[in-house]
């Protein structure tokens, strides 16, 4: 699962351990976190970052995702004989078809057949669908609810759409959080983009020289975050590609580690664990005992089993999930990463 910031190029709606914690009570056993440049990158990156972490647990066997055609076959031989999703012109793929290619391109790349991959139609409301269909609605929906933040009826807007077990977990998280929008990184954007002004903006992950160049030039006109992604936004360049590339800039994410991540690690330098559930115990005994990567179950430990360029990746993690935790307080000080235990139930 994504950290506190998503594919989007966005702080997520809830922190991981909330979101963690509906995971778990909705019947998931393990919940690992995909690290923040891949959780933050596009398709390719997260879908070859997640399968990675599953394939260094040394357990995984399966792999499912959803879709919109629910079919696999047809799924196979594009992403077999596509080199790039822009070939599927004629027929270009739906959201989650997207993904799940990239899910499927991730299987050819790292050349494994040890994982089967699965598909589940998706059914009722589209992606990004700005009302349900039936008793389902989209994620955008959903956090379209969540970020009204007044007196609106939760329970009532979201019990016909969501377990009743996550449910439960978001009226308990906002009592003390609030939910965290890309409009919360306006200011620390701007400083951080003034500050590297004089460098330029081409060593951050997704950001390219033309692009770098169109930053600088427009930071005159900036007023916030989402403003200045409109104003930044051309045919040549999407709205998500400029979220993810000024995240990118804001949390320090430099295209030479990516690229360290990718040569040295096999875009997995650990699997870090959110939580769990404690009648998993064999579960995650299997993992420690065939796991490819460190296994990091306690922050304080990491010095002794990464080595420096792991623990710096996972610094940025960290880095990451203070910067949100400190926007999604509604009051007090937010617990330091350090000191957050993992997710039982």
């Amino acid at each position: 699962m994504s950290g506190d910031h998503v594919q989007r190029g966005e702080p997520a709606i809830m922190d991981k351990y909330a979101r963690t914690e509906a995971a778990l009570k909705s019947g998931s056993d393990l919940v690992l976190e995909l690290t923040v440049p891949f959780a933050t990158g596009s398709a390719q990156y997260f879908a070859r970052g997640a399968v990675s972490a599953l394939l260094n647990t040394g357990v995984c066997d399966m792999l499912l995702f959803g879709s919109e055609t629910g079919d696999l076959d047809t799924l196979k031989h594009q992403a077999g004989s596509a080199t790039d999703l822009a070939e599927l012109t004629a027929n270009p793929p739906l959201p989650n078809d997207i993904l799940g290619l990239e899910y499927l391109k991730a299987l050819n790349y790292f050349k494994t057949e040890s994982v089967v991959p699965h598909t589940l139609k998706r059914e009722g409301a589209g992606h990004d669908a700005p009302s349900p269909l039936g008793d389902t609605a989209s994620a955008s929906y959903l956090r379209g609810i969540l970020r009204k933040d007044d007196e609106y009826d939760l329970y009532r807007s979201l019990s016909a759409y969501m377990p009743q077990e996550a449910i439960d977990v978001c009226v308990k998280y906002f009592i003390e959080h609030r939910p965290v929008s890309p409009s919360d990184y306006s200011d620390c954007l701007f400083y951080t983009l003034m500050m590297q002004k004089e460098n330029g903006y081409s060593e951050y992950f997704d950001v390219y020289d033309n692009l770098s160049d169109k930053i600088y030039n427009s930071l005159q006109d900036y007023d916030n975050s989402p403003g200045f992604i409109t104003r930044l936004k051309s045919k040549e360049i999407t709205y998500s590609h400029l979220s993810r590339a000024l995240l990118h800039i804001l949390l320090d994410i430099k295209k030479n580690e990516v690229a360290l991540l990718i040569d040295k690690y096999s875009y997995c330098p650990f699997l870090r664990p959110l939580g769990f559930r404690k009648d998993a115990g064999n579960l995650l005994k299997s993992i420690k005992n065939n796991c490819d990567r460190p296994f990091i179950s306690k922050l304080a430990d990491t010095e002794g089993l990464l080595d420096s360029e792991s623990l710096h990746a996972l610094k940025k993690d960290i880095l990451a999930s203070e910067i949100y935790a400190k926007k999604s307080m509604r009051k007090g000080t937010p617990i330091s990463e350090y000191r957050r235990p993992l997710i039982t139930i």
